[in-house]
C-alpha cells in the first residue's frame, strides 16, 4: 500500500467514508496491529494538509446518538483517530489537537458497552461532548468522565497492584495522555498508565494485604499503601489474572487523608457526593473513615479516607460508597460480590 493510498485512507477514515474495521484490515494486511500503527510507520509525523474538524466529530456523534452509527463502529473510529492525533501533527493548532484528542479518547472509553452497559448514561455523555465541541471555548472534556458510572447494572472492579504500575521506562515513549484511557489493544501498550504519579513507589500502587517487602525494607510509608486505583474491567475477574489481562478504565481511586494533605494540588471537592450518600442510605457509616470525595484533573473520582493505609477493608468500604452514590446494580471486587444497596431496593 503506497503512502498516497494510506494518506487517502486516513482522510476517508476521518470523514467516515472508511469504516474503522476496514482501516484495521488494511493495516493488518500490511503487517501492523492498528491503522494508527500503519500511519505512524508509513507517514511523516507532520501532515499539515490533513485536517480533522470539530464539526466532523460532532456530526459523527450525532449520528451515533440517533442510532445511525453503531457504538462498536464509533468506538473503533474514535480509538484510531485519537491515536493518530497523538502521533501526528495534523493541520490543526496544538490546543485544538489536544482538545480533539481528548474528546475522541473519551468517546472511545464511553462506547465500550462491555463496561458501560447502560447506554442512557453513555448517550448523555456523548451529547455533552457534542455541546462542548460546539462552543468556541469550553472546559475540559474530562469533566464528563465521571457521569459514565451512574446507573450502570454492574461493575467488575479490581485494585491495581504495585506490579501493575508501569516503570519509568514506559513513560518515556510519548507525551502524557488522559488518565481515563483504557488498556485497549488498538491503543499503544502504555495507554492508561502515562499520567500516573511515579514520584513515590506507593503513590499509585494497588492494594496488598501488607506493604510489599521491598517497600518495607526501603522504609517507605511503613503504615502501608496510601493510594490505590480501582479499575472497572470489561469482563468478570478470574482468579490468578491481573489488570494487564483485561481492558479497563479507572473507576475511582482511594487515598488516605495524610497523603492528600501532602499534595500541593489536591483534586477539587465533589460537591453533593456525601449528601447523596446520606439521602440514599441514612444509616451508611460515614463516621469510621470520615470520607471525602474529590475529582482529579482527569475527572477520576478520588475517595479520601481517614485511615493509616489502604487495605482490603478500606477498599471494600470505598467500593460500597462508590456503588451507593452511583446507584450501581451489582458490584464485584476481585470476583466477590459486595453487599450493596442497589436501585431496585430503594
Amino acid at each position: 500500500m503506497s503512502k498516497i493510498d494510506i494518506r487517502s485512507a486516513l482522510e476517508r477514515l476521518i470523514a467516515g467514508e472508511l469504516r474503522a474495521d476496514e482501516a484495521v484490515s488494511l493495516a493488518t494486511a500490511a503487517g501492523y496491529r492498528s491503522f494508527a500503527d500503519l500511519c505512524e510507520n508509513e507517514l511523516p509525523e507532520r501532515l499539515p494538509g490533513i485536517r480533522i474538524e470539530r464539526s466532523v466529530i460532532r456530526r459523527r456523534l450525532a449520528q451515533a446518538i440517533t442510532g445511525g452509527v453503531p457504538f462498536a463502529e464509533l468506538r473503533g473510529w474514535a480509538e484510531e483517530l485519537a491515536a493518530v492525533l497523538d502521533r501526528h501533527e495534523l493541520g490543526v493548532s496544538v490546543v485544538e489537537r489536544r482538545r480533539l484528542g481528548e474528546a475522541l479518547a473519551l468517546v472511545a472509553v464511553a462506547t465500550d458497552t462491555r463496561i458501560f452497559k447502560n447506554t442512557a448514561s453513555v448517550l448523555h455523555v456523548l451529547q455533552e461532548i457534542v455541546r462542548n465541541l460546539g462552543r468556541r471555548r469550553a472546559g475540559p472534556i474530562a469533566n464528563y468522565y465521571g457521569r459514565l458510572f451512574y446507573n450502570q447494572p454492574e461493575f467488575h472492579l479490581l485494585p491495581r497492584r504495585l506490579e501493575d504500575v508501569a516503570t519509568a521506562e514506559d513513560i518515556e515513549e510519548g507525551p502524557p495522555r488522559p488518565g481515563y484511557l483504557p488498556q485497549a489493544p488498538s491503543f499503544s501498550e502504555s495507554l492508561g498508565l502515562d499520567d500516573l504519579n511515579f514520584e513515590s513507589p506507593l503513590a499509585r500502587a494497588g492494594w496488598e494485604d501488607e506493604p510489599p517487602e521491598e517497600l518495607r525494607e526501603a522504609g517507605e510509608h511503613p503504615a502501608g499503601v496510601r493510594w490505590a486505583d480501582v479499575v472497572a474491567l470489561n469482563r468478570p475477574y478470574r482468579p490468578g489474572t491481573r489488570v494487564q489481562d483485561y481492558e479497563w478504565v479507572v473507576a475511582f481511586s482511594v487515598a488516605t487523608r495524610s497523603l492528600v494533605s501532602e499534595d500541593s494540588e489536591p483534586g477539587t471537592v465533589e460537591e453533593g457526593f456525601l449528601e447523596r450518600a446520606r439521602e440514599l442510605a441514612p444509616n451508611f457509616d460515614l463516621r469510621t473513615y470520615r470520607p471525602e470525595a474529590r475529582r482529579d484533573q482527569d475527572g477520576v473520582l478520588e475517595i479520601v479516607l481517614d485511615a493509616e493505609a489502604i487495605e482490603r477493608s478500606e477498599l471494600i468500604y470505598a467500593a460500597k460508597l462508590f456503588a451507593l452514590v452511583h446507584q450501581a446494580g451489582r458490584v464485584y471486587l476481585e470476583g466477590r460480590k459486595l453487599a450493596t444497596l442497589s436501585p431496585p431496593l430503594l
